[in-house]
């Protein structure tokens, strides 16, 4: 059965940077399934990364995608039979949710990342972050939404990151939804 997790937060919870210590244990090819989806893909694992993970990017993964990504997301996912990961706020919505739980055959996690404030703060004046309190707010609602959301609550585990133990314990996490041996 494919696995598809769909990693989510508020910005500054650390995400990307789940993402990006996940990518560099592995071996990954540069591919794009569909026009406009760049991915990083594992053969290995037969497993999709959506989103652009280039060195150096202060926002990487599904937000370096157009705002209008999602019915091609959609579609991919539709065509492939591959395990599939993703991250950050392009496709964290209720409606590509609502979507992935339709699928057949398929186990969805929805992996939700929390930090404290103080923390978020920090993270925010380290990479220069200049995203108004209205665009913060805005993802705080979308993230208690998904929390609150019956249907997601079979699907949804949430875990904090404010340290290195908290972000290996979420790694370890997915190894293991995706059936990953060190």
């Amino acid at each position: 059965m494919r696995k598809i997790i769909g990693i989510s937060g508020e910005p500054g919870t650390g995400k990307t940077t789940l993402m990006w210590k996940f990518i560099d244990e592995y071996n990954w090819i540069n591919t794009e399934p569909m026009k406009s989806l760049p991915c990083l893909y594992n053969e290995e694992m037969d497993l999709y990364v959506m989103g652009k993970y280039e060195k150096g990017e202060t926002f990487a993964g599904t937000d370096r995608y157009s705002m209008s990504i999602q019915p091609t997301a959609v579609e991919f996912i539709k065509k492939t039979s591959s395990n599939v990961i993703f991250e950050g706020d392009r496709l964290t919505n209720m409606k590509f949710y609502d979507f992935l739980l339709t699928l057949p055959e398929t186990e969805i996690k929805f992996l939700v990342i929390q930090a404290n404030k103080n923390t978020l703060k920090e993270r925010y004046d380290i990479r220069g972050s200049n995203q108004s309190e209205t665009f913060l707010k805005g993802r705080q609602t979308k993230i208690s939404n998904i929390l609150g959301n019956f249907e997601y609550m079979d699907h949804t585990e949430t875990f904090n990151n404010e340290n290195f133990q908290h972000q290996s314990v979420i790694i370890d996490r997915v190894k293991n939804i995706l059936n990953i041996d060190d």
